[in-house]
This record gives C-alpha cells, structure tokens and sequence, in this order.
C-alpha cells in the first residue's frame, strides 16, 4: 500500500492523480479529488478501489493499492486527529510518500521527526 501524506492544501490528492491514475492508467479524470478552493476535498484516509501492477526492484511483480489522506495541520481539525490520520497511513502503508511544497523547514522536520518517534515506538511494541 502506498500512503500520501503531509500538510494540508499541498497537492497531495493531485500528487496522486499524477503518480498512479495518470501513469498507470492512462485516465485524465481525477480519481482524488482536488480544488482550488481552501477547503479541504480528503477526510480521513481514501483508498483507490482499483489495483495498481508494478515491477518491484528486484524485478519481479507487486500488486498496490493507492491511498490518500487528509491534508495536516488544517484549521478545522486539532493535533490528536492529524497524529491518528498520520499513524494510520503509516501502518497501513509500506510506503509513505511526505509532500512537502516549497523548502523543507522546522514543521516539516518536526512532521518526519514524529514519524521517526512512531516508527520506534511500534518497533518497540512489536518486539
């Protein structure tokens, strides 16, 4: 599974579009919402119904599933609900894409700091 996250407003839905609906299947319709409107078009976690075909590294076949999430940071939502949306796409996800527009600043790093601090912790847990 393959996870979008970062904060809210950033292109990640469009990201998406672009990455996996585009390439993969040629469709210029989004499957992921966007606008260009402040207002957030993700809640929560969205999942692509369809399966994407990729070759792996090694060179051998994969089958993803696409997801995106709700934008972080957002005004409408506090910091416990972006820590469960970010945990979620990070356990449900072997990769997780960050989208970070513009140059990487403090927040940005403390985001992957929190990641890194996660990560551990379920480490840890699952030891």
């Amino acid at each position: 599974m393959v996870a979008v996250c970062g904060k809210y407003r950033t292109g990640k839905s469009y990201l998406m579009n672009k990455l996996f609906v585009e390439t993969y299947f040629q469709r210029k319709k989004a499957v992921f919402q966007v606008s260009p409107t402040i207002n957030a078009c993700t809640k929560g976690l969205w999942l692509w119904k369809r399966v994407i075909k990729a070759e792996s590294a090694a060179g051998g076949e994969v089958s993803l599933l696409v997801v995106d999430t709700e934008g972080l940071g957002a005004c409408d939502e506090d910091e416990n609900h972006d820590a469960k949306i970010f945990l979620l796409a990070l356990l449900l996800s072997s990769l997780l894409i960050y989208n970070s527009v513009g140059t990487i600043d403090e927040n940005a790093l403390n985001s992957l700091s929190l990641v890194i601090n996660l990560s551990k912790q379920i480490q840890l847990r699952a030891g």
